[in-house]
């Protein structure tokens, strides 16, 4: 009896130490982790904003809209930027960066997007200098490149 007890004590010490080593390995883990993803700066969302070319009822030209990691813009108050041209759609396109990228969508508008004069049916990545026309405003995509 005291044997088995003895036995018995000893599993449940070797089950404990391998549970907080376990914890232990994760912990390092996941720090090593978050350490290694502060360093790459190509995962790091790269400053953006959208300069507004051409304008329409009441939105000036030259207007600067700071791009945030998922920008939606349409005519609903509930976009991140909101166009009053009757031309947009309440939810016309969204801006997302993802993969160390800038990406474009259609959110099925009427009277599409346009990316440099082509229509977007896909997401597709932006580049400094993209001509963006949503309805009948035009912007111009730009990215800070430090």
């Amino acid at each position: 009896m005291e044997v088995a007890l003895l036995i018995t004590r000893i599993a449940l010490a070797v089950l404990l130490y391998a549970f907080l080593g376990a914890v232990v390995i994760l912990l390092w883990r996941d720090v090593r982790y978050a350490a290694i993803s502060q360093a790459a700066p190509a995962d790091r969302e790269r400053p953006a904003r959208l300069v507004v070319v051409e304008g329409s009822n009441g939105l000036e030209g030259d207007s600067v809209f700071t791009l945030k990691p998922y920008t939606s813009i349409g005519r609903a108050p509930s976009n991140t930027i909101e166009l009053a041209d009757t031309y947009c759609s309440a939810e016309h396109a969204l801006i997302v960066w993802r993969n160390g990228h800038w990406w474009i969508e259609d959110r099925d508008s009427r009277n599409g997007t346009l990316l440099n004069d082509v229509s977007v049916e896909t997401a597709v990545v932006l580049s400094t200098g993209d001509v963006l026309r949503l309805g009948r405003v035009r912007m111009r995509f730009e990215m800070d490149e430090s």
